[in-house]
């Protein structure tokens, strides 16, 4: 079983990058709890929520270490932390983003308490995505230390886990780079497509009635199973013809449902959540438009007892992929994985990240980080120390190699 970790194992201010460096300030940040407010149940403390407590820490420790950092107050109590490195000759600059916010907790022993096994570093936020905020911390410190040619901004990012307002609110601020790297647990490989994803639910409305006599009711429950099964037999084949060569095609799923008042009466309520991935050139309003017309040729079948309201989509986030396979943040990344004996050639997952919004507004951005994101969200997270060090020299030589025209 993992051990708690000592976290006078190792100081946090020798500008080193050695897996014990890692792992006590990884260890320091999993201690402080950052769940998204989104994930929050009456039940929960309220101590446990938000990104303050963790933001504070990062921009003290870098501050620490004479980097230029400030807090961007993004929603009440949750600031985004910015840090910046001047480069050697200013013509150029390198976005390094990661997120501070990490998914509820639920079903986890001590999910704060980080402990170490066999070289893992285990808590919540370990991987996701705090092996890359210490990754990223660490290689600024090298950076500030030793400045490259670029100027290298490190944003540290509320809300990734939601609706993704850390990230766009810095972007709508009118901040731009030249390239980006947007930590995620990518195994150390360079990531250059992602698919998208946009969500919505559909409300049936039927009529109660006593389970005794269920023929006087309109069972919005038997109603939302049907439709689940039609938009898998409308879609289903649509969707499979379609193709990205990286993340392959993509998917709906319906993840939640919810409805009825209690064991013995008729379901008058059904709620469902559809989950669509998208591939990079598809729209997720497009997308939930086509399910949306699916929809309706559904509704239309049911008798007047029935209702159907599909909503519009509460989560629409961009697909990705980046056009130019010679860009500058490719070319550096790339040049830096073969350094390392790692593989080069970039790759494609099917979750989204903030690179998508990044890439969108112009500055074309990689995903790469330390780790397995089968590990992200799970009861027992973790991470690899020995990635993190790594990762953080990696991406200080990304940003030396980074040169733009």
């Amino acid at each position: 079983m993992p051990h708690p970790l000592p976290l006078s194992m190792a100081p946090l201010s020798p500008a080193t990058m050695s897996d014990e460096a890692a792992a006590a300030l990884l260890a320091r940040l999993i201690e402080i709890p950052s769940v998204n407010p989104a994930f929050r149940t009456e039940a929960d403390p309220q101590h446990l929520f938000g990104e303050k407590a963790k933001a504070d820490f990062v921009a003290g420790w870098l501050r620490e270490a004479g980097i230029e950092t400030e807090l961007q107050e993004i929603l009440p109590g949750r600031p985004n932390v910015l840090a910046r490195v001047p480069g050697r000759s200013g013509r150029h600059r390198l976005l390094l983003e990661c997120h501070l916010d990490t998914v509820q907790v639920t079903g986890m022993d001590a999910p704060f308490t980080p402990r170490l096994a066999d070289g893992r570093l285990y808590g919540r936020g370990a991987v996701d995505d705090g092996g890359c905020v210490a990754a990223m911390m660490l290689a600024l410190r090298a950076l500030a230390a030793d400045p490259a040619d670029c100027e290298v901004v490190l944003l540290a990012a509320i809300d990734e886990e939601y609706q993704y307002r850390g990230i766009a609110a810095y972007l709508a601020a009118g901040h731009r780079a030249d390239g980006g790297i947007a930590g995620e647990p990518t195994g150390l490989r360079v990531v250059t497509t992602c698919k998208g994803c946009v969500r919505w639910q559909v409300e049936i409305i039927g009529r109660a009635a006593h389970s005794s006599e269920p023929w006087r009711g309109a069972d919005a429950i038997a109603a939302g199973v049907d439709l689940h099964t039609h938009l898998r037999r409308a879609l289903g084949p649509v969707l499979a013809a379609r193709s990205n060569h990286l993340v392959g095609s993509p998917t709906l799923l319906c993840s939640m449902i919810e409805g009825g008042q209690g064991p013995n009466t008729v379901a008058e309520r059904c709620l469902l959540t559809f989950d669509r991935r998208t591939l990079p050139g598809e729209r997720g309003t497009d997308c939930w438009q086509e399910a949306k017309n699916a929809t309706d040729a559904f509704a239309a079948t049911l008798p007047e007892d029935f209702s159907v309201i599909v909503h519009p989509p509460f989560i629409d986030s961009l697909s990705m992929e980046i056009e130019d396979a010679n860009h500058p943040i490719i070319t550096a990344a790339r040049a830096v994985c073969r350094d390392e004996g790692i593989d080069d050639t970039p790759i494609g997952v099917a979750y989204g990240s903030d690179a998508t919004k990044m890439t969108d507004q112009g500055v074309p951005t990689i995903v790469f980080g330390p780790g397995d994101i089968a590990q992200a969200h799970a009861v027992e997270e973790f991470v690899e120390v020995s990635q993190v060090a790594r990762a953080a020299r990696m991406i200080e030589q990304i940003a030396r190699q980074f040169q733009c025209p």
